[in-house]
């Protein structure tokens, strides 16, 4: 199958699609980080996979280079608005472009591609919504600090994003996209042959 521009109806359910991500992304990232920062450093994996059959169900219906990026662009901007350390952000938005256009291209679509693409995207959220504990940890603790998290909090995903703990929780990210795309290629198997992807 080539792919083609996007028409209205392909942005109107790439538009709702991707809103239905971003609620699950919200209540994950929520759940996950009442339980602790233990948990809290891997809200991107588990995000991934839940969002997994979504983004699957997104490619295989629309087929075509665009829609992942559109997916991470609105995501990224909406990370911003409710008041995300900006490496979250730029992560999905910067995760959805390359996926689209390195992996899923112009060419014929497949759902080896979209679940590669899918992994790669998730990996590079994870790594923005994570590294920044480490790589940009004095902005980040002064942000956390401000929106009212304890300081003990902080100390904790502190500690949990020393390396070598930080490379397994990006890794963890790559390996829960694929996840993810998987179980999202196995439930949704009639939707992948109906668009004549598998």
């Amino acid at each position: 199958m080539k792919n083609t521009k996007l028409g209205g109806k392909d942005l109107i359910l790439t538009g709702a699609l991707t809103a239905l991500m971003f609620v699950i992304y919200m209540i994950v990232s929520i759940a996950m980080s009442l339980a602790g920062p233990v948990t809290n450093v891997f809200y991107p994996a588990a995000v991934s996979i839940f969002n997994g059959i979504v983004m699957m169900l997104l490619l295989a219906k629309v087929p075509k280079r665009g829609a992942m990026s559109i997916a991470g662009i609105i995501q990224g901007l909406l990370t911003f608005l409710v008041g995300a350390f900006w490496t979250v952000g730029t992560g999905l938005i910067v995760g959805g472009l390359l996926a689209d256009f390195l992996i899923i291209g112009n060419k014929k679509i497949s759902t080896k591609k979209m679940i590669a693409a899918y992994s790669v995207f998730s990996g590079i959220f994870t790594f923005g919504a994570i590294s920044p504990m480490k790589i940009f940890r004095d902005a980040f603790m002064e942000l956390t600090l401000k929106n009212g998290i304890s300081q003990e909090y902080v100390d904790g995903l502190i500690k949990m994003t020393e390396w070598p703990m930080l490379t397994i929780i990006i890794v963890t990210g790559f390996v829960c996209g694929l996840i993810g795309g998987l179980i999202g290629l196995k439930v949704l198997k009639k939707h992948f042959v109906k668009a004549g992807l598998v």
